[in-house]
């Protein structure tokens, strides 16, 4: 066996090591894809004032009403800020909300929006970013409601709804 013979199968294992690490992987999707609407409850108190303090509520239940809302009924643990998402298959969703009360009440919140197909990346494809254009609500448990951001993306620090529940609530 010659000389080149002998190094020959380590000059190839190299080659083929720095091809392998030179190859292009895919970026994985490190940006969130789905676009949440994210709301915080507030409390009035007392009854006629003005006063506002946002709310922890023990086990307030948000259910979609849309089929095409892929949330299943969601129960939220003792908090006062909760998320949640709009179709992307039609221009109006709406979502039930309850309190921890073990009385049978609810309020219906009605969303028409806009919806607008955004390329995130490469790596995390499509998906659609919303635009509110009203939130049509009954009075049970909600006394009003108050629209901080239109503007529904990805970026998970936005708040864009602040909902005022009656005291007592």
């Amino acid at each position: 066996m010659t000389r080149t013979g002998k190094y020959l199968p380590f000059i190839a294992f190299v080659f083929c090591g720095l091809w392998v690490a030179c190859t292009q992987t895919r970026d994985p999707c490190l940006t969130p894809k789905i676009a949440s609407l994210n709301i915080e409850m507030m409390h009035l108190i007392p009854p006629g004032d003005t006063t506002f303090i946002d709310t922890a509520l023990p086990a307030a239940v948000f259910r979609p009403l849309s089929i095409s809302v892929n949330n299943p009924y969601t129960i939220y643990p003792q908090q006062a800020d909760f998320t949640i998402s709009l179709s992307p298959d039609s221009s109006i969703c709406q979502w039930v909300f309850a309190t921890d009360t073990p009385a049978f009440k609810f309020d219906t919140l009605t969303f028409h929006y806009q919806r607008n197909l955004q390329f995130i990346s490469n790596a995390c494809g499509f998906t659609y970013f919303y635009t509110i254009d009203t939130v049509l609500t009954t009075h049970v448990y909600i006394d009003s409601l108050h629209i901080l951001n239109t503007s529904v993306t990805n970026n998970v620090n936005t708040k864009h709804l602040q909902i005022y529940i009656h005291p007592g609530q």
